[in-house]
């Protein structure tokens, strides 16, 4: 059996010095490089009373810091702070100057406190616009000082004004103690409604304004308009009994109208079923009525020119559009289309009838070729259709007058 080697106590000396030795060299380094420097920012107030080197720096009214220097620096004073290094700071943040009691023992609150975002950067400045200064107690001692001499015998009380005013207010409000908070609990309820609708008042506001502009522009007019429905009014208030009548009247009619309408529903289905037949008739007629529309008025002034009245005539031929070719509008009857436009199955009957009529109107125009004529003048225009507007009469086409109303100097 081997017996246990034993160390020597010098060893385990050794080994424990060496032991200490590291962590007191982690401890070194650790302060030299894991400690984190202080954040130095610049800040300029139009006034520092009560702040010093020295002076606290806080967030949330925790020391975290404190003032390096405070130098003047023409109309602004430059204060230099120092914060720890392992506090953070929002990139928006401001400084202000508190002052906790009367007396003068101030310090530099910075806010907000970091709760996420961008970060402050070391180095950062503070202009005056992020920086602020408390009222100083003699500045509000002054100001209470000068309202009250504003408010004594020398000012707007040198006649009892406002003792005056102070006691009717006394009396008026003697004993409305609770019925003046109910009112002043609304009007701050009311305020709450207005701020959260400040979007949709401010916008009523600029449609108000524009409506008002609208009105200023158009004041005559509204002024006409007003006029006119006062006379209106004035009509319909002489007329008041006549309108009564009338729509008692009305009244009655309707009921009648009710009353044959429930009595004649089928026939008056059946009268609709027809009107709809009718307008898809003259729906697919569209193109014929403009075209007759728009020459009806020409026609009648060539009816009234023609009119002859030193011989009491007519001077006019009737000519049938339909006679001036004959054949090809007898080619035309086959198209069965006609009869019902706009309905499938006449429309098919078109379709079918579409090689006919084009074989009709072929063999039609070779008849008619070898007997039309311009010097043809059959009766009713019959085959008359090369000879249509050949002579231009009187009245039919612009620019030619007839002799018999040429004016005269």
């Amino acid at each position: 059996m081997n017996a246990v080697r034993r160390i020597p106590q010098r060893m385990i000396g050794l080994i424990a010095v060496a032991v200490v030795l590291v962590i007191l060299a982690a401890v070194a380094l650790w302060a030299v490089f894991g400690r984190t420097g202080p954040t130095k920012i610049t800040t300029y107030f139009d006034k520092t009373v009560g702040i010093y080197e020295g002076s606290e720096v806080r967030v949330l009214g925790v020391k975290v810091g404190k003032v390096d220097s405070v130098t003047p620096r023409g109309e602004d004073v430059e204060v230099l702070l120092s914060v720890d290094g392992d506090v953070e700071l929002p990139a928006d943040v401001e400084a202000f100057q508190i002052t906790p009691s009367v007396v003068p023992d101030r310090y530099i609150q910075l806010a907000p406190a970091y709760s996420g975002g961008e970060k402050l950067s070391d180095d950062a400045t503070l202009g005056r616009d992020r920086t602020h200064v408390p009222v100083e107690i003699d500045t509000l001692y002054g100001s209470m000082s000068e309202l009250s001499r504003s408010l004594g015998e020398d000012g707007a009380n040198s006649e009892g004004a406002v003792t005056a005013f102070v006691e009717t207010m006394a009396e008026n409000l003697g004993g409305n103690g609770e019925v003046l908070g109910e009112a002043l609990g609304e009007l701050s309820d009311a305020a709450s409604v207005l701020a959260d609708s400040s979007g949709d008042i401010g916008e009523t506001v600029r449609g108000l304004s524009i409506f008002a502009g609208t009105l200023a522009d158009h004041d005559a007019d509204m002024r006409r308009f007003n006029a006119q429905m006062s006379t209106f009014n004035s009509f319909l208030a002489d007329e008041r009994e006549d309108l009564a009548a009338a729509v008692e009247e009305l009244s009655a009619a309707l009921g009648d109208i009710a009353w044959f309408v429930r009595d004649n529903r089928e026939m008056m289905d059946a009268n609709i079923e027809g009107l709809g037949v009718i307008t898809e008739t003259v729906a697919g007629r569209y193109d014929e009525l403009r075209e007759s529309i728009a020459l009806m008025p020409l026609a009648i002034a060539n009816l009234i020119n023609s009119y002859d009245a030193g011989a009491g005539v007519l001077q006019m031929r009737v000519n049938f559009p339909e006679l001036q070719d004959p054949l090809v509008e007898g080619c035309q009857m086959l198209n069965m289309g006609k009869m019902g436009p706009g309905l499938e199955e006449f429309e098919a009957l078109k379709r079918q009838a579409a090689p006919l009529i084009e074989h009709c109107e072929e063999i039609a125009g070779q008849i008619t070729d070898g007997v039309k004529t311009p010097m043809l003048n059959l009766p009713f225009g019959i085959m008359s259709g090369d000879n249509l507007q050949r002579d231009p009469m009187p009245g039919a086409v612009p620019g030619n007058p007839s002799p018999r109303w040429e004016v005269t100097d």
